[in-house]
This record gives C-alpha cells, structure tokens and sequence, in this order.
C-alpha cells in the first residue's frame, strides 16, 4: 500500500484554523510521557528565529497528520553534535499511526533540509530506549547510535544521528 502523499508546512505558514488542528493531533498518553505534548511541541519554536528553529507540519492532503520541530546553531540542544540540525520532536497523530506517515516525515524532513538548511551535514535525535516504535522508524530511515545511550528522565536515552550530505550530493 502507497501511503497518501505527505508535505510539510512552516507552522508560521498555517493558518489559525489549521494551527488548532495541528495542536489537537491525537498523542496518547504514552507517547507525550516519552515525547510530550503538542502544545509543548509547537513552544519550542515561539519566539525563536525561523532561521534556528522550524515547526513543520506534516499535511496528507488537507488534513494535518503529524508535526515535526528542527533546531540548529544556538537553538541545537546539548545531546546535539555541533553543526548537526536536531530533530527536537516528532509526532504522528496516533489515529494515523502505522500507515507509513513517520518514515516519510522523515524523508520529507530530509528534502526540507536541503533546500532551506543545505549546510548542515548532519541530522541527530534523542529518543527513549523504551520508544520501540521510534526507534524502529529511525533505524529504518537509516539513523545509527553515534554515542553511547544515557540515563534520561525516565530511562535509557538513545541518541541517533544521520548524515545529510549523500541525500544532498544525490
């Protein structure tokens, strides 16, 4: 089955009605324990220049599925190799979860980067050791361990990073 297609949208960029929509994405109660809530999601980038920091809804036609939040220079968290673009949240509604959605977020992620972030060479994430669903998209989308995992606020964190340059040079 071909997932329908998905395409990113600035959160600046949305309208009001579509910026409630993306904020009552369906994250159940055990996702915003490892990952948060949509309003903390969407936080991360208030105020923050758009040139540090991009909320990027993930839209299946008309209809917001997901949101994803990227962060560089000043705004790349510690855990975060310097240079790298940090994938600071990332979130599918959970009605819309197991349809594919995850893995091509993060491809169009991937693009977003190198049209608007072409120099950054490296994209990296933290993610919960228990997050077994996370952690197998990313590792499908071909992310690799690139430190050792460490204790975080509610276990093991793992962090993963992926190199951009070959999506770049393709």
């Amino acid at each position: 089955m071909t997932p329908t297609r998905l395409q990113l949208q600035r959160w600046q960029a949305l309208t009001s009605e579509q910026q409630q929509s993306v904020l009552a994405l369906h994250i159940p109660p055990e996702q915003i324990e490892f990952a948060g809530t949509m309003a903390q999601a969407v936080a991360v980038g208030e105020g923050a220049s758009p040139d540090e920091v991009a909320g990027l809804a993930v839209f299946q036609t008309e209809v917001p599925v997901g949101f994803v939040v990227l962060c560089r220079g000043s705004r790349l968290p510690a855990w975060a190799p310097t240079g790298a673009v940090a994938l600071r949240a990332m979130r599918i509604d959970s009605r819309e979860q197991g349809k594919g959605h995850g893995r091509h977020a993060l491809a169009l992620v991937e693009a977003w980067l190198g049209e608007h972030w072409p120099v950054c060479p490296l994209l990296a994430l933290c993610v919960d050791d228990q997050n077994l669903a996370a952690r197998r998209v990313y590792e499908m989308a071909g992310f690799t361990e690139y430190t050792e995992p460490k204790a975080g606020r509610i276990g093991l964190v793992r962090y993963l990073s992926k190199s951009l340059e070959e999506a770049g040079s393709a």
